[in-house]
C-alpha cells in the first residue's frame, strides 16, 4: 500500500461543507509517496488558481511532505498548509478505495476535523467520516459541531449527515438528516437556539423547532410545521414559516423574531414586541414589526422593501419613538418612502460616504402635515489610537420640510466618537455632537434637537460575571454647564438583561428612575 495525498482533499471537501457553502475540488490523480515510517503525514495545498480570502475554495493539488527522517525533501511555499493526523492510511490503486483511520485529526487554517476513520473512492468521488466526527472552527468560537457519520461527494458537493448538533454562530442547532446540494440546507427534525437561551443541562429558555427546515442562503428560510417554545411552554404553531435573508449581508437573522418577546420600560409599560419579513420577487420583501405597550398602546411597522444594487427602497406605515426630555414621545409615519444608500468606501480610502430622501405624511397629537427630508453624511473607517481605543469622526448635511406650519430645518452637523477599554473590566466613551440648526427647529418633539452642542463621557465597570454599573454625563456645551448625569446599573439574568437607571437632572426637578427588561437575541 502507498499513501494517497488526495485524502486530504476529501476530508477538506467534508469538512468545509460544514460550512453550508459549495466547494470547488479537483479530485485529480494522487500525488503518491513511499509510506513514511511514522504515522503523522504533513500535506501542502498549492491552488492552481489565484488564492482567494472566503472560505468557499479549495483547489487540493497536493504536494506531499512525509514525517520522516529520510534525506531532505523540498516543496513549494505551502498558500494554504494541511496537516493530516493518523494512525494509519492506505489508499488501493485498482479499486480506487482510500482510508485513514485511528484518531484522524485534520488541521487546515482555523478549521480542524477529528473522526476515527475517514474512509472513501476516487472513482465514486464519495468520501465518510465513520465513528462519528468533530468539527471545530476557530477553536470551536464559530463553529462546534458533532455528529455519528458524514458524507461528501466531490463530483456534485453533495453533503449528507444523519446527525448534527452544535454550535454555529449565531445559534445552538440540532437536527437528523442534515443535507445540502451546492446551493440548499436541508435538516429534519430540527432544532434551534442561541448561546444566551441555551442550557446544556435543562431546557433552553427558548427555541425553534420545525419538522423540516430549508435554508436558501442570501433568500430565505422555509421552516415546515414550526413550534415556538418558552421552555416547555408552545407559545406558537404554524403549519409554515417563511422568514427572507435579503436584508442579512452577514448570514444571520433572528429566526425568533415572530415569537412575542416580553419587555418593560418605566415609560411605555409592559410590552411585547415581534417581527418578521416574508421574500417577493427576487429582491423585494414584505416586512411586519408589532408592539404593543400597556401604557402606549399598539405600535406596528408595516411595508415593502426593496434591495437595489446600490440602495435600499420601501414605502410603508410605521408608529416610532424617540426621547424628548428623558420622556418617550411617538409619531406616526403614513405612506413614507424612502431611499437609502449603502455605505461606500471612496476608492481605496478609508473614507465613507451615505444619503438618502423621504417623504411621507407624520402626525403626532394635533401636530401633523407632509414631511420630507434628505441628507448626506461623510465619515470614516475607525482609527485604532492603541489597541482596544477607537476614534471616528463624522459629519453631514440633514434638511427638513415640514408642511404643518410650511417651515425648513437646515442643519449642517458634525461629531466626534472615542472608546477605549481600560483593562479587563471597565470602558470609557466621550462623545461631542454639534448641530448648527437654523432659528426654525422641528414642530414636532419626535426630531427636535434639544441640544444643538453636547459633550457626553462616561465609563462603565464590570462588578461581577453577571454585573456592572456605568456612569454618563451629558453636558451643554452652550452653557458651559451639566445637563444630566445617569447612573445605570446591568443585570445579566441569562437570556434577558435588566437595566436600572436613575437620572440626576441637576438643574431641573426632573429627576426620575427607570427601569428596562428586555431580550438580549430579539
Amino acid at each position: 500500500m502507498k499513501r494517497y495525498s488526495v485524502t486530504a482533499a476529501a476530508i477538506l471537501t467534508a469538512l468545509a461543507c460544514t460550512q453550508g457553502h459549495a466547494q470547488t475540488v479537483d479530485a485529480t490523480m494522487p500525488v503518491l509517496a513511499d509510506a513514511p515510517k511514522v504515522a503523522t503525514t504533513q500535506y501542502w495545498e498549492t491552488p492552481t488558481a489565484s488564492a482567494v480570502s472566503t472560505d468557499t475554495q479549495y483547489v487540493p493539488n497536493l504536494k506531499i511532505k512525509p514525517n520522516t527522517s529520510k534525506g531532505k525533501q523540498t516543496v513549494e511555499a505551502p498558500a494554504v498548509p494541511v496537516r493530516i493526523d493518523a494512525d494509519k492510511m492506505s489508499y488501493t490503486g485498482s479499486t480506487g478505495d482510500v482510508y485513514a483511520q485511528g484518531d484522524v485529526v485534520v488541521t487546515q487554517g482555523n478549521q480542524t476535523l477529528m473522526s476515527p476513520r475517514i474512509e472513501g473512492n476516487t472513482k465514486t468521488t464519495e468520501y465518510r467520516t465513520v465513528g462519528g466526527y468533530h468539527f471545530l472552527e476557530n477553536g470551536g468560537k464559530t463553529k462546534d459541531i458533532t455528529g455519528q457519520n458524514m458524507t461528501y461527494r466531490t463530483s456534485d458537493h453533495h453533503f449528507t449527515a444523519d446527525q448534527a448538533f452544535g454550535w454555529n454562530d449565531p445559534y445552538y442547532v440540532k437536527g437528523q438528516n442534515a443535507t445540502f446540494d451546492g446551493e440548499t440546507g436541508h435538516m429534519e427534525k430540527g432544532m434551534v437556539t442561541t448561546k444566551h437561551a441555551m442550557a446544556f443541562k435543562h431546557t433552553p429558555d427558548y427555541r425553534v423547532e420545525g419538522q423540516d427546515i430549508k435554508v436558501y442562503p442570501g433568500d430565505k428560510v422555509v421552516i415546515k410545521k414550526p413550534s415556538f417554545y418558552i421552555k416547555n411552554f408552545k407559545v406558537l404553531s404554524l403549519p409554515s414559516y417563511t422568514a427572507s435573508l435579503r436584508h442579512d449581508k452577514e448570514g444571520k437573522f433572528s429566526i425568533f423574531s415572530l415569537v412575542p418577546k416580553p419587555t418593560y420600560s418605566s415609560d411605555d409599560g409592559i410590552g411585547l414586541h415581534g417581527s418578521t419579513e416574508y421574500p417577493i420577487g427576487k429582491h423585494g420583501e414584505a416586512y411586519i414589526d408589532y408592539r404593543w405597550y400597556s401604557k402606549s398602546g399598539f405600535k406596528p411597522k408595516v411595508g415593502y422593501r426593496h434591495y437595489l444594487p446600490w440602495a435600499t427602497a420601501s414605502i410603508g406605515y410605521s408608529k416610532e419613538s424617540n426621547e424628548y426630555n428623558d420622556e418617550t414621545v411617538w409619531v406616526e409615519k403614513i405612506g413614507e418612502v424612502r431611499l437609502d444608500t449603502h455605505t461606500y468606501h471612496v476608492g481605496k480610502s478609508p473614507v465613507t460616504v451615505r444619503g438618502g430622501v423621504n417623504a411621507g405624511y407624520w402626525k403626532e397629537g394635533s401636530v401633523k402635515g407632509s414631511h420630507k427630508e434628505y441628507y448626506t453624511e461623510v465619515s470614516h473607517d475607525p482609527i485604532k489610537l492603541w489597541k482596544n481605543a477607537d476614534l471616528r469622526f463624522l459629519g453631514g448635511y440633514q434638511r427638513d420640510y415640514y408642511g404643518y406650519n410650511g417651515t425648513i430645518r437646515s442643519m449642517p452637523y458634525w461629531g466626534a466618537r472615542f472608546q477605549s477599554k481600560v483593562g479587563n473590566r471597565a470602558n470609557v466613551w466621550v462623545s461631542y455632537n454639534q448641530r448648527n440648526i437654523s432659528y426654525n427647529n422641528s414642530p414636532y418633539r419626535f426630531d427636535t434637537t434639544e441640544l444643538p452642542k453636547e459633550l457626553i463621557y462616561g465609563g462603565s465597570y464590570k462588578l461581577t460575571r453577571l454585573d456592572d454599573v456605568s456612569v454618563s454625563v451629558k453636558t451643554n456645551m452652550m452653557s458651559g454647564q451639566i445637563d444630566s448625569v445617569y447612573y445605570t446599573w446591568h443585570r445579566d439574568l441569562h437570556s434577558f438583561d435588566l437595566y436600572l437607571t436613575y437620572k440626576d437632572a441637576h438643574r431641573s426637578n426632573n429627576d426620575q428612575w427607570k427601569i428596562k427588561f428586555v431580550g438580549k437575541d430579539f
